[in-house]
């Protein structure tokens, strides 16, 4: 099972997404409010990807996107707070989706993304 990381500070939205990836197959490895807990956690456990909220309680999400795509992981920016042509230029190979989203919009992203890697459960 494709294992999945959120960075989300609004708990009902987190919990939402939560709810819409378990519901599509997804195992969602947990949800994290801010850039530190997030670093935390990837200190300790790889996802396969990661649906990111560009602002969270601590700052801006760029530190865990960074560090997600130094270890390989597919990144769906899910954001209200979204410049596209500024995210695709230092992220070519993620997916952006708009708040709010419909669900399968979503999944189309990260079924897009498992598409990227053979490596991923798809």
């Amino acid at each position: 099972m494709t294992k999945v990381l959120i960075c989300e500070d609004e708990a009902l939205v987190a919990l939402d997404l939560q709810m819409i990836l378990e519901d599509a197959g997804f195992d969602v490895v947990g949800s994290y409010p801010s850039v530190s807990k997030a670093m935390s956690a990837l200190a300790l456990m790889k996802p396969d990807l990661a649906v990111l909220d560009v602002r969270l309680a601590d700052g801006e999400v760029f530190p865990v996107a960074d560090q997600l795509k130094e270890m390989g992981v597919g990144i769906i920016f899910h954001s209200g707070h979204l410049v596209k042509g500024d995210i695709t230029n230092t992220f070519p190979d993620a997916e952006c989706c708009m708040k709010p989203v419909a669900p399968g919009t979503l999944i189309g992203a990260l079924k897009r993304l498992q598409t990227l890697d053979p490596a991923l459960p798809g």
